[in-house]
């Protein structure tokens, strides 16, 4: 039965059809080989991309004969490319804790797409179902292809491709061995050691570091195995019929009553906003609280109001049993003043970093708040045209061009601009602004920030160039190789700030170690 796991794919592959297993099972093997040589012990940059855009080839190549893709699916495979060459940009860490499971989302959407299962079109509650087979096949895919094993040692069908696969299967297998065995040979031979030092070289390896390049890629293997099985044979949706329909949980009049009942309370608090927030009215006499300590505050709240509004919105789409006229003013009411909440939390927020600055949780706040003001009005369209069904997947797109955008502009470098601007010329900041450089956090928002900081480090006044000096030379410089990187693990940022240390090294040599400084070292 597991010889036939992708029959179907057969034309793909040069007419193999009798062991598409074993085909599967050597791709994965080789897909491990080049991940563990790509990955390990090397930072992350362009090797995303490059193990992605093989993924994605693979796949695409083991697509079932016959099998097209959806045409509103055909953006998935480029944004995935897109989200796997963002490392090669950006180092910052939170970014990257994005960028890699979307990239990894898209190349697996990209890989179900190529099977012809349409995604983009899917309503979200099949969707959910849909992603839980995904993750099923991908787990179980490692092991599907682990019956293959008995047949590897078959002759392939001598068809095109047929010898070309059987050799990848020989190289797979042989690989592991090779490399225990030239290690041996290597500790044991100073002459041999020597031979094979221009290809490896072993005297640095032990045996530890074997065992992990051999797991690494083990895990490799297994995760390329369930993509490669997903493309073959896209994933099941037997379950979607069984999907409870909630449409008319709820009656019309329960939904228009929640609604105005809400709407109420929000439109008391907006006409406030626009009276003190926006308006300027004295907000002394009403709160005993200044105008600026009073635009300061309540920030995260509204976030979180926001958050909670678009969900009630949503939900109430799903359950209620007929949307009547007074019903869609009602839940447009709250769309609208929901929107008017966040540019409430956008122009706090504004006066918060006006007078104490940038940091890269505010960077991501405001990115929140741009996301949470295109979702807004995407559901008061969708409410409008009756579509909120494609609510979910308009908040999913406009993240991702919220992340790109966060990726261009690059959070640290625009942190540390953005502070030392107000350093170096404070007239635009209120009376009460902090106007202090944090030199030590300035120089641990990591490599980004680092070019910007070099450049403006000669337009500092003394004491502040020697604060910035001795942070730089303390988080960024000290304990640092400044030669070339691993090419697997190139990244923009990375190798920018590479060469902005190489150009004031000596300078930065002659400002002293921060004493008992908690900032670590980089590598």
């Amino acid at each position: 039965m597991t010889d036939h796991v992708i029959d179907h794919a057969a034309p793909r592959l040069g007419s193999i059809d009798r062991y598409s297993s074993a085909v599967l099972l050597s791709l994965a093997l080789l897909f491990g080989l080049l991940a563990q040589s790509l990955f390990y012990r090397t930072p992350l940059g362009v090797n995303v991309g490059i193990a992605s855009l093989v993924v994605l080839a693979v796949a695409s190549r083991l697509r079932p004969a016959g099998a097209r893709m959806d045409r509103l699916d055909r953006w998935i495979a480029p944004a995935a490319v897109i989200f796997a060459l963002l490392p090669a940009l950006r180092v910052d860490a939170m970014l990257l804790l994005f960028d890699i499971p979307a990239a990894f989302v898209l190349v697996t959407m990209a890989a179900v797409s190529f099977a012809g299962v349409p995604l983009t079109r899917r309503a979200a509650d099949i969707l959910v179902i849909l992603g839980l087979v995904v993750v099923g096949r991908i787990v179980a895919g490692g092991a599907l292809l682990l019956a293959a094993l008995p047949d590897l040692g078959r002759p392939l069908a001598r068809r095109t491709g047929g010898r070309i696969v059987s050799v990848g299967v020989g190289i797979a297998l042989a690989f592991p061995f090779l490399l225990v065995f030239a290690f041996l040979f290597a500790s044991a031979d100073a002459v041999f050691s020597s031979a094979v030092t221009n290809l490896f070289d072993f005297r640095k390896w032990s045996i530890g570091e074997l065992i992990a390049r051999i797991l690494l890629a083990a895990i490799f293997a297994w995760v390329g195995g369930g993509l490669f099985l997903l493309a073959g044979r896209g994933a099941d949706t037997a379950m979607s019929p069984f999907l409870p329909r909630l449409r008319g949980l709820l009656s019309s009049t329960a939904g228009v009553t929640t609604l105005l009942a809400i709407d109420a309370l929000f439109v008391f608090f907006v006409g406030l906003q626009v009276a003190y927030l926006f308006g300027g009215i004295d907000t002394l006499n009403a709160t005993g609280l200044t105008y600026s300590t009073y635009a300061r505050r309540g920030f995260f709240e509204l976030i979180a109001v926001a958050v909670l509004a678009g969900g009630l919105l949503f939900a109430l789409e799903l359950v209620v049993a007929r949307r009547t006229r007074l019903y869609v003013g009602a839940a447009l009411t709250l769309a609208l003043a929901t929107l008017v909440i966040v540019a409430s939390a956008a122009y706090r927020m504004q006066l918060y970093q006006l007078a104490y600055g940038w940091t890269e949780q505010r960077f991501y706040a405001l990115a929140g708040i741009a996301w949470l003001g295109a979702c807004g009005a995407c559901t008061a369209v969708l409410l409008w045209r009756d579509a909120t069904r494609w609510l979910p997947h308009a908040a999913a797109l406009i993240g991702l061009a919220v992340a790109i955008a966060a990726n261009v502009i690059g959070p640290s470098a625009h942190v540390a601009r953005q502070n030392l601007e107000r350093v170096v010329d404070p007239s635009g900041l209120p009376a009460d602004a902090s106007r202090d450089l944090d030199a030590q956090y300035l120089a641990s928002l990591g490599d980004g920030a680092v070019p910007t900081l070099v450049e403006f480090l000669p337009r500092l006044g003394a004491s502040d160039r020697a604060s910035l000096g001795s942070a730089l030379r303390t988080v960024a410089l000290e304990g640092r190789d400044l030669d070339p990187g691993a090419l697997s693990g190139v990244s923009l940022d990375r190798e920018r700030a590479r060469q902005a240390l190489l150009a004031v090294a000596d300078e930065l040599r002659t400002y002293p170690l921060l004493r008992g400084s908690s900032f670590p070292r980089r590598p």
